[in-house]
Parts: structure tokens; C-alpha cells; sequence
């Protein structure tokens, strides 16, 4: 058996296993498990949150959440009738074990014998439900949990294992106990976490079916060979399947990040092959024979083909050292095995998949081509002495107006489906009743407990500075605790809702007895020497919001003490942080790609000149891009900063293959890969705008006006660097 019939024998068995592996891969579907705070901070927060009895997020109890929207308002008797006909349906359904909103809240108050509870609601008694709605605005500690501030939104909490069962929706819907009017949305964690698992593993898969698809087209309008359009895909697949099967192995859990990686695959891949075949066509009828042809087609490409591939890892091993969560490490990781699968593909098997015999590139003349882009070169090359400067300008100029208007921001959005009426429940939960994010201060106290008089009285000047701050949706703390009993202990009274002025040892003892009834879970260990302060706040950018961050550290550190120790935390604080400090090291591992690039270029032809002009025209690009991204809106976040990486992976590989090329300044270029490259794989990057992802759309075009640039830049300016005549002004 020939050698290339193992190769393909081997690639067919590879392509459907490592499809198989794609089909079985975990996908990470909770969204808060893309927090990029590093794993021992978290593991950190987690431990001492976990002294206190509680969770590290609200949304980890699987609790299921119905909201009825009514645009009117909840503000009548009928109103809150209405509700608690809708409460006692979902309670009586199978598999429910309760369903809790305000209409069913006992309110405790302090008879003369034991504790006594009434409605916090009375439906039953008019008069008293007139004074509690006249009263409404004095218990925000408590009509926040189930009514927004607006009264437009009211929640109904349902406790059951299995969650909301659509037989029970529908029952619902055909029962006539939702009024007209009335809006009914589902939040169920799972389902949500169900649906965007479905949508990545959709994306991953359309998206590099769409993206392979366009480029075989290109392809095929230029090369008119089938031949080499079936050796192509063949190849880019196996590169994929191989990476996911590697991946698997490795029991790899595939993230949103991930979904950039067939891409990056095919972008190697393509230009690889690309160089390879042209070559192959340029030498096949002045060769010997097969080794002959292989080694004129190694000879050309070995050293552009290496010298790519390098520069590609340097930026995802920086990504990788910089990587203190798992779920970037493993991207990184993936992103390392993918290239170096490429390289080796690309080094070991397709080159012996190439012969004297077999055409792959059919079409022979490319006069046209050669004619439009020698017109280009010489306009260019007439005015280099106005066109050198400018661009040296022009590319300060972006430099400067990019760094100046760049902020980071958070990721958040990235994660959200659209058009989706599972989310739409989810985002009115966040607007109107826990925030978007979510802060806590953790407290420890070094000597005496939580319950003095002294602490609770700093405690509720942080609680004030907060309120000032970030204006929040909610806040939880010890502070409320203890209002909270203060109110039950005068017998309900709401002007009582302030912190005892006694705290002598019975109020004490009541506190630490009624702790969890007062709403105090996971909020205060047992020896009360630990606790924390929640609140939940609205989105606002990542910059503003370290600002307020900022701020409220140097507030908590006016209260420290030898007694009192206060830690800003929290899973959402620490990826905030977390968010911002990547990116910075996303940059720098971009910058030093293209740096490193232009480095190993400066090595092998010893040229400053031509190593400056690598690091020029491929950061113009990737500046561009940042620009458009400003222009257009978009945020600056680690997801679309490692996006940029695969624009870079398009625009360094064609400048190095081009530098080599152009080893003596009299050697003419072979345009036509670097053509066919760019202009395939601009149109294979318009398979983002097929993206589920609103985010993700807009790269389409960013990537297409991104290599459309780097070929100008490539064909028609880094050439004036390669001519020291263009430089200097002559060829001494």
C-alpha cells in the first residue's frame, strides 16, 4: 500500500471520531462559571462563605421562578386576589412542593406569650390591606423579594426538584387563572443552561460548516479543481476532528471561547495548504520526480510554515501562563494543540499527499491578476516618498486615538441568547429585583461578635456609602437583621425598622435564636464572628464599576480595625477585576505575537527594515479593528480581544510568506497565494454574521474590512519596506 493511501486511510478514520468527540464534549452552559477570577481567590471566597452556611450564588439552588408582568401594576385587592389564585394553582400541581409569593407571607410580631404571625397580605380583611398598601414603601426588606419597585413585576417562588413541567404551563394557560392583562415569563436555570449549551454547540458546528463552505467556494471561482477543493476540506477537517479528539481525551469542558478555534484551525490550515499546493503547480513539470517536487515545495515553504506557527503559540502560551482559571487555560490550551496539529499536518501529511501526477490547480494563468496588482504596486511605488510617511503617520494616529478611547468592559453580554423567551424572565429578574451583579463585604471580626453596638453602627455607614455608590436593588447584611427584629420585637411597627440602641445580652441571644427566620442563611456563621454584607446592583460599564470598586475599598479601610477586618469580595467582583487585568495581558500577548513575528524575521534575514515593516503593517490591522469595534459599539472584552487573535493569525502568516519570498530584493512575488488566502478566508469569516450570538455578528464584517486591509498593506506597502532603494533612496 502506497504511503499516501495510509494517509488518507488514516485522515478517514480520524474525521469521524473526532466528530464523534465533538457530538460528546461537555459544554460549560452556566454562565457563571466564566468568572475569570483566578481559582484560588474563588476557592478562597467559597471557603469562607461556606463557613457561613451559604452559597456563593443565588441562582445555585435551582429554584424555579415565575414573573407576572402586569403593565397596570399590582396595586388593588383584586390585583393581589389574582395572584393568590395563581399561587394556590401552581401549588396544587404535581411535583410542586410549594409556591410561595407575598400573598402567602406570614409577617411575625411578638405576642404577649410566643412569637404570632399574621398575613403580610390580609385579603381577607379590606381595611387592613389599605393600611399595609399605605404602608408600602416603609418595607423595602421585604416587598423587594416578590414585587418590583415599580409594581409592575411580581414573582411566585416554586419549589420543585423536577422544575416547571410544561404539562403544568399549559394546564395553566387553559385555566383562566391568568387574567387578561397579565404576562406570564418562566425563569428555570436549567433550561436556560440547556438552550445555550444547544446554541454553542449549534455555532461551533454551522459556523465551521458555513465558514468551510465559503472558503471551498473561493476556491474553487479561482482554482477551477475539485481535486484541490477535496484535498482542502479533507484536510482542515481532519486538523479540527483531531484537535477535538485530543481534547477529549484530556476530558477538555468546551467553553463559548472555544467556539474560535475551528476557526483559527481553518485559518492555518488553508494558508498552509494554499502555499503548498501553489507551489506544488508552479514546480510540478520542472521536477524529476515525486522527492524532487517535495523537496522544491519544502525548500519554499519549510521555513514560513515553521516561523507562522511559532508566532501564533507565542500569544496563546502567554494566554496560557497568564491563565489562572481553568476554563482559559484549557481554551489556551486547545487553541496551542490546534496550531501545532496544523503545523504538523500541513509538514508531514499533506506534503505527501503531493505528486508530479495529481493537479490540484487547475487553472494556469493569473496575467490579470499580475497586470491590476503591478498597476497597484507601481502607484504606490511613484508616490512611496508621500505614502511612506503617511502611513508612519497615519498608523501613530490610530495608535493614539485607539488607546486613548479604549476601555475594558465585562463580558457579560457575550453569554446572553437572543430572541429568547427563557432570557427575557432572566433580564427582568436583574433590571427590577437583584441587580445585574452582585458585591459583597466580607467581615471578620477578631474579637467579640457581629452583635455590637458599635459594629452594626459602622456596618450601617457602609450600608449608607453603598446605597450612595451603587445604588442597589437589594442589600442584605447584619445591619437589616437586626432592624428586622427591632420591627418584630415593637410589635410589627414599621418605624421601628432601625437597629436596637440596647443590645444587651437577651436581644442577643433572640438575635443569634431567630438568626435564619430573621432571613439571615449563609449571611452569619455560628460563633457570629464572620459574616457578610449583599447587594445586587445594576449593569453599568467595567470601568465605572471599578471606579465605585475603588472607592468603596478606601471607605471599608477608613473602617478597619484591630478588631473589625473588612475584605471587599464576591464572585462578580473578583471576575470584574479578574476581566480587566486579562485583557491588558490578552493585548500585551497580541502585541507580542506580532512583536515575536517580527523579531524571528529580524533573525533569520538580519534586517531591521523588513522586521520593522512585519510589526507595522500587522498592527495597523489589528488597530483598525479595535477601532471599528469603537466605532460600532462593541465592547472590549477578553472573548472579543481573543476573537482578534485569529485576525492576526491571517495577517502575520501572509507577511511572513511574503518576507520569504522576497529573500534577495530581486525575487518577484507569488501574489497569487497571498490572493486567494486573503480573499477565501474574508469570505469564509462571514459566517459570523450567522452567529446566534448578537455579539459575534458584526465580526463578520470586522474581519472581512480587517484582511481586505492586511492584503493592501501586505502586497502594497511591506514590499516599499522590503526595497532598501524605497527607504534609503538607493541600492547601496
Amino acid at each position: 500500500m502506497k504511503t499516501k493511501h495510509i494517509i488518507y486511510l488514516f485522515i478517514g478514520c480520524i474525521i469521524p471520531l473526532g466528530f464523534w468527540a465533538i457530538s460528546t464534549l461537555t459544554i460549560e452552559s452556566d454562565v457563571n462559571a466564566y468568572n475569570l477570577a483566578a481559582d484560588q481567590d474563588l476557592n478562597r471566597y467559597q471557603a469562607f462563605v461556606a463557613e457561613l452556611g451559604g452559597e456563593s450564588n443565588a441562582e445555585s439552588n435551582g429554584e424555579s421562578i415565575i414573573i407576572l408582568e402586569k403593565k397596570s401594576g399590582w396595586n388593588t385587592l383584586q390585583d393581589f386576589q389574582t395572584l393568590e389564585q395563581i399561587r394556590t394553582f401552581w401549588e396544587a400541581q404535581p411535583k410542586v412542593d410549594k409556591a410561595s409569593c407575598i400573598t402567602n407571607l406570614q409577617y411575625p410580631k411578638q405576642g404577649f406569650f410566643r412569637p404570632q404571625t399574621e398575613p403580610f397580605l390580609d385579603l381577607a380583611q379590606p381595611l387592613r390591606f389599605e393600611r399595609r398598601m399605605e404602608q408600602w414603601d416603609r418595607y423595602p426588606d421585604i416587598i423587594g423579594k416578590f414585587i418590583s419597585r415599580d409594581r409592575q413585576y411580581a414573582l411566585v417562588f416554586i419549589d420543585a426538584p423536577d422544575g416547571i413541567s410544561v404539562e403544568s404551563s399549559q394546564r395553566f394557560e387553559q385555566s383562566g387563572a391568568l387574567k387578561q392583562g397579565i404576562d406570564i415569563h418562566y425563569l428555570q436555570y436549567d433550561l436556560i443552561q440547556d438552550e445555550l449549551s444547544a446554541l454553542v454547540r449549534h455555532d461551533t458546528i454551522w459556523m465551521a460548516a458555513i465558514s468551510l463552505c465559503l472558503i471551498l467556494i473561493g476556491f474553487y471561482a479561482f482554482m477551477q479543481s475539485l481535486r484541490g477543493l477535496a484535498l482542502i476540506a479533507l484536510l482542515i477537517a481532519f486538523n479540527i476532528a483531531l484537535t477535538f479528539l485530543v481534547m477529549y481525551a484530556l476530558s477538555m469542558q468546551y467553553t463559548l471561547q472555544m467556539i474560535t478555534i475551528p476557526c483559527l484551525i481553518t485559518v492555518l490550515s488553508f494558508t498552509d495548504i494554499m502555499h503548498m499546493l501553489y507551489h506544488q503547480h508552479k514546480e510540478q513539470k520542472a521536477s524529476k520526480n515525486d522527492k524532487d517536487l517535495r523537496h522544491k515545495i519544502l525548500s519554499a515553504v519549510r521555513i514560513p510554515l515553521l516561523l507562522t506557527s511559532l508566532t501564533n503559540i507565542v500569544g496563546f502560551t502567554l494566554f496560557l501562563i497568564f491563565s489562572k482559571n481553568i476554563h482559559l487555560f484549557n481554551f489556551s490550551l486547545a487553541a496551542i494543540i490546534g496550531i501545532i496539529i496544523a503545523y504538523l499536518s500541513s509538514r508531514f501529511l499533506a506534503i505527501r499527499l503531493l505528486d508530479k501526477q495529481t493537479i490540484f490547480i487547475k487553472r494556469e494563468k493569473f496575467s490579470r491578476l499580475y497586470a491590476i496588482h503591478n498597476k497597484i504596486s507601481n502607484w504606490f511605488w511613484t508616490r512611496r516618498n508621500i505614502l511612506l510617511p503617511g502611513f508612519i503617520f497615519a498608523f501613530a494616529l490610530l495608535v493614539i486615538m485607539v488607546s486613548k478611547n479604549l476601555t475594558i468592559d465585562g463580558s457579560e453580554q457575550e453569554y446572553a441568547i437572543s430572541n429568547s423567551n427563557l432570557t427575557k424572565g432572566h433580564d427582568i429578574l436583574q433590571q427590577q429585583f437583584f441587580g445585574a451583579k452582585q458585591a459583597e463585604v466580607l467581615i471578620n471580626i477578631k474579637s467579640g461578635s457581629i452583635w455590637n453596638a458599635q459594629t452594626l453602627n459602622d456596618l450601617e455607614q457602609i450600608e449608607a456609602d453603598i446605597n450612595q455608590l451603587f445604588e442597589p436593588l437589594y442589600i442584605n447584611s447584619p445591619g437589616v437583621l437586626a432592624k428586622r427584629y427591632n420591627r418584630y420585637r415593637l410589635n410589627g411597627s414599621p418605624a421601628a425598622f432601625y437597629i436596637p440602641e440596647n443590645l444587651d445580652t437577651n436581644t442577643i441571644a433572640q438575635l443569634i435564636q431567630y438568626q435564619s427566620q430573621l432571613g439571615g442563611h449563609g449571611l452569619i456563621d455560628s460563633t457570629v464572628t464572620k459574616a457578610r454584607i449583599v447587594f445586587g446592583y445594576g449593569n453599568m460599564p467595567l470601568a465605572a464599576t471599578r471606579e465605585r470598586y475603588q472607592q468603596l475599598r478606601n471607605i471599608l479601610a477608613q473602617h478597619q480595625s484591630a478588631e473589625l477586618d473588612l475584605e471587599l469580595s464576591g464572585p462578580q467582583y473578583l471576575s470584574d477585576e479578574a476581566t480587566h487585568a486579562f485583557s491588558l495581558k490578552i493585548l500585551a500577548g497580541l502585541l507580542l505575537s506580532i512583536g515575536f513575528g517580527s523579531l524571528l524575521v529580524l533573525l533569520y534575514m538580519k534586517s531591521i527594515r523588513k522586521s520593522a515593516g512585519v510589526l507595522l503593517v500587522n498592527l495597523f490591522p489589528m488597530f483598525t479593528a479595535l477601532g471599528f469595534m469603537l466605532l460600532l459599539g462593541l465592547s472590549i472584552t477578553p472573548l472579543t480581544l481573543v476573537l482578534l487573535s485569529v485576525l492576526l493569525g491571517v495577517c502575520v502568516d501572509d507577511s511572513i510568506y511574503l518576507i520569504f519570498q522576497n529573500r534577495k530584493e530581486t525575487d518577484s512575488f507569488h501574489i497569487v497565494p497571498i490572493f486567494i488566502t486573503s480573499f477565501v478566508l474574508a469570505l469564509g469569516f462571514l459566517s459570523l454574521v450567522f452567529s446566534s450570538f448578537t455579539w459575534l455578528k458584526p465580526f463578520g464584517w470586522i474581519f472581512f474590512l480587517g484582511i481586505l486591509l492586511a492584503y493592501i498593506l501586505d502586497l502594497f506597502v511591506l514590499q516599499l519596506f522590503l526595497s532598501r532603494k524605497a527607504i534609503f533612496g538607493s541600492d547601496g
